[in-house]
């Protein structure tokens, strides 16, 4: 038995499709066509195939942009989808999305496209592309068919092709809301040519041909599926003075690794170099595999344009230290993007006081879960204010994050980091430093940070912090250095969240609520267990506004030895007196205590 199926538009030629013919292409292809579920209640369509990737096969889900967009595909995003099993019955499937996928959208063209992992995903059912090029006989019209799910139904429309362009395909197969990112397919071989995305409203409709989707995905992924490069060209910014232009290290470590052509003279790996005035072209020529990365462009303040770095293999490298440190003109790292640094161990320092660095959304697909070394990574980045890119970092093998935030002064939200992992952390000082425009720390108040055993300076100078709730669950059990946390907090007025702190095992409580200018009340404090402490100088030195100390004539400070100014400059202070309760050996402490 067979159907007749006629063609749109001034086409007068027929077009027969046997029934039994459909119920064999639903049998073969049905397992490789899926259902996409939105969060808003809305479906789509999508389906697995394998594409040429890296001179191997790699298989991916394909649908659209409008389907499943940038957002919708960030680490940790979980994909719903729908496929018929052996009964006719739809299972529902997901798929988390992270850092070991490769992934790529593009909103122009209306393409997304997911790898695979077969044995995770329970997956093993692929399309065949068609390797054919169309465009070879563009102008004659193609018999095809799309397999989707108009209305949540699994169908097939029938059809020709309207006309092929180098990136589109328009033809007349019928299609309804729920088609979007069906594959358009070959009736001539069941191969796959094109995606289809967009109802036209009109009886033609559109859709980009494969190729060209796969070519986008491969060149997005330029770096690794060109062959890395043993040349890489940088330019340098220069002024007619020596500049350096590889950090010391980095030098040591590669001499023999690397040699140079700059402005096309050959010389050896070099600190320094006298550049020219204007753009100066060093091209680094790889002998040898690099050792580390670490110190290799430390203090190159003329560093300007680093697009060939993304030519780099760093998928051993381990240690990036200091890489960018105080690459002060450096303001777009694009290149760093698909970087895989998934074996790298040490990332301290690496954009340390990168004064010009304002985007580090590259940053997002980095695999840092072998990460243990956090440290100064983006200190002194002063204009740095969107820390997004960060918000699906694994750090959960951290243990040093002290300064990775110090002193990035145009901070000011936080909440890109409150899925952290940072419960091997150990050392936090210097964490939020000088982040003056931090006003709410309550992403913090999640993280377990039970081992760190170090908070000094770890909010100092956050002036603009009032209040402190974030931190009222934190285990701070085994810190045994507070100095200076809070120092500097000149608004901080409410410690209620400390008020449960466990501080028992703490040592140095120095210059802890130092010039908590605002801070009145240190009621939170009276049950603290301090019996370990030994310094306590200038723990509340220029608090101007505290006039009430009797919440701490209970304290047992008996292991104290320091308590130099302790209230020096509390102009508020008239009554020291629960002080004098306190069993210390040195008789004298009172002397200098205010």
């Amino acid at each position: 038995m067979s159907v007749v199926i006629k063609e749109s538009l001034n086409n007068d030629q027929p077009m027969t499709v046997s029934l039994e013919g459909t119920r064999t292409i639903l049998y073969q292809m049905e397992n490789c066509i899926c259902k996409i579920h939105k969060d808003n209640g809305t479906i789509g369509t999508g389906f697995f195939c394998e594409i040429s990737f890296n001179k191997n096969l790699l298989k991916v889900l394909i649908t659209n942009n409008h389907v499943l967009n940038e957002n919708e595909i960030e680490n940790n995003k979980i994909i719903n989808i729908s496929i018929l099993n052996k009964e006719k019955e739809e299972t529902i499937k997901k798929i988390t999305i992270d850092n070991t996928r490769k992934k790529y959208t593009n909103k122009e063209l209306d393409i997304t496209i997911i790898e695979i992992k077969p044995n995770k995903d329970e997956i093993n059912n692929y399309m065949e592309i068609d390797k054919e090029d169309i465009n070879k006989d563009k102008d004659k019209r193609k018999s095809i068919y799309i397999l989707h799910y108009p209305k949540g139904k699994l169908s097939v429309s029938y059809g020709v092709t309207s006309d092929i362009t180098d990136d589109k395909i328009n033809h007349y197969c019928s299609t309804e809301e729920g088609s979007s990112g069906s594959p358009i397919l070959s009736l001539e071989n069941n191969k796959i040519i094109g995606i289809n995305y967009e109802d036209s409203g009109t009886k033609i409709n559109n859709g980009i041909y494969i190729r060209k989707v796969i070519d986008e995905f491969n060149n997005y992924y330029s770096k690794e599926f060109n062959e890395y490069k043993n040349e890489i060209n940088l330019i340098y910014k220069g002024s007619n003075e020596t500049s350096i232009i590889f950090g010391e290290k980095f030098v040591e470590n590669n001499k023999n690794n690397v040699k140079l052509i700059i402005n096309g003279k050959e010389s050896e790996l070099i600190e320094e170099y006298k550049l020219k005035k204007g753009n100066n072209n060093i091209k680094i020529i790889i002998k040898n595999k690099l050792v580390d990365l670490e110190d290799m462009f430390t203090g190159c303040k003329s560093l300007k344009n680093i697009d060939e770095l993304k030519y780099l293999d760093t998928k051993d490298i381990k240690n990036f230290a200091y890489m960018f440190c105080r690459c002060s003109s450096l303001s777009d790292i694009k290149a760093l993007e698909n970087w895989n640094v998934s074996n790298g161990n040490n990332f301290s320092g690496i954009f340390d006081h990168c004064l010009s660095l304002l985007d580090i959304n590259p940053l997002q697909n980095w695999n840092v879960s072998n990460g243990n070394n956090f440290s100064w990574m983006f200190g002194g980045c002063s204009y740095l204010s969107d820390i997004n890119g960060l918000k699906n970092w694994n750090v959960s093998n951290g243990n040093n994050f002290s300064g990775i935030f110090s002193g990035c002064t145009s901070l000011s939200d936080i909440k890109p980091l409150q899925n952290w992992n940072v419960s091997n952390g150990k050392n936090f000082t210097y964490m939020l430093h000088g982040c003056s425009s931090l006003s709410d720390i309550k992403p913090l108040e999640n993280w377990n940070v039970s081992n760190g055993n170090d908070f000094s300076f770890m909010l100092y100078e956050c002036s603009s912090l009032s209040e402190i709730k974030g931190l009222q669950n934190w285990n701070v059990s085994n810190g045994n250095n507070f100095e200076s946390m809070f120092h500097g907090c000149s608004s901080l007025k409410d410690i209620n969240a400390l008020q449960n702190w466990n501080v028992s095992n703490g040592k140095n409580f120095e210059s802890m609520f130092r010039q908590c200018k605002s801070l009145s009340d240190i009621k939170p404090l009276e049950n603290w267990n301090v019996s370990n402490g030994n310094n306590f100088s200038f723990m509340f030195l220029v608090c101007k506004s505290l006039s009430n100390i009797k919440a701490l004539e209970k304290w047992n400070v008996s292991n104290g030895n320091k308590f130099i100014w302790m209230f020096k400059e509390c102009s508020k202070i008239l009554d020291i007196s629960p002080l004098r309760k306190w069993k210390v050996s040195d008789h004298n402490y009172l002397d200098n205590i205010k």
